[in-house]
């Protein structure tokens, strides 16, 4: 009876092992740091993707920089030398049948462009910034189901805008009203 209660046992695992296994083929887990910020600083991770050819990407990055970071960006791209077809290789969220991105940074939101062959998705956290020296978490879905084309994944952190540029550039375009108004009169 024992023997039988054990060999259940390992047959369940063995079962949950392999059903499992095919989800964990496909999902990317990526852990990095950026010390600057916008695309020129972006890194690039190859992902050699595997049935069922959609999943998630998983990035814990930190901000070892000097500047907080606004937003985080997402690029599907051929591996370099390769002959893939990455056309079709799409970010989802749950309006398109996918799952919606998650962010240890509150108030995310996002913005998908699959129409530009290296589909991209840009999440938006301005109210939560990442500090210099925090770290972050991100999770993307992504749909290979049509090319099943291994591909990679850039990514990189853009800043978050400055208050006074923004007032700079609001009295830029005061003063250039006001200018014009005189002008007419």
């Amino acid at each position: 009876m024992r023997s039988r209660s054990i060999v259940l046992v390992l047959l369940a695992g063995l079962v949950a092992l392999a059903c499992s296994s095919s989800v964990l083929a496909h999902d990317a887990v990526i852990e990095t740091a950026f010390d600057g910020v916008g695309e020129a600083i972006a890194q690039g991770f190859e992902h050699p993707d595997a049935d069922p050819f959609k999943g998630w990407a998983f990035v814990t990055v930190q901000n070892t920089g000097s500047i907080a970071w606004g937003d985080f960006h997402f690029k599907i791209f051929a591996y370099p030398g390769g002959t893939a077809d990455i056309s079709l290789v799409d970010f989802k969220d749950a309006s398109m049948g996918g799952l919606d991105p998650i962010s240890t940074q509150s108030g995310t939101t996002w913005t998908i462009d699959n129409n530009v062959v290296g589909a991209e998705m840009s999440l938006f956290f301005y109210g939560d910034p990442v500090a210099p020296g925090d770290f972050a978490t991100f999770q993307v879905y992504t749909d290979n189901t049509v090319s099943m084309a291994n591909f990679g994944l850039m990514l990189w952190p853009s800043p978050v805008p400055e208050p006074s540029s923004l007032i700079a550039f609001s009295t830029g375009i005061f003063g250039l009203a006001g200018f014009m108004v005189r002008r007419r009169r």
